[in-house]
């Protein structure tokens, strides 16, 4: 039982992190900013984090400080 336990906890902490939401703050080629929850393609820049943020929140503030925003789509 306590190896059944053991195995369930370690299969939880390996799959969890790649459970955790992606949120990335991009811009396109016109200057608009938005914040995508899917790994943009190469049509749009990705602002700060290039892993993306754990939050959409975050990833709003980093759109936030972000000077070559010229709009919001």
């Amino acid at each position: 039982m306590k190896r059944l336990i053991i195995a369930m906890l370690a299969t939880v902490a390996v799959a969890t992190p790649a459970l955790a939401a992606e949120h990335y703050a991009v811009i396109d080629t016109v200057g608009n900013c938005a914040v995508v929850d899917a790994k943009p393609d190469r049509t749009l820049k990705i602002i700060g984090k290039a892993k993306g943020y754990d939050s959409h929140a975050s990833a709003e503030q980093a759109l936030k400080g972000n000077s070559q925003c010229k709009g919001d789509v």
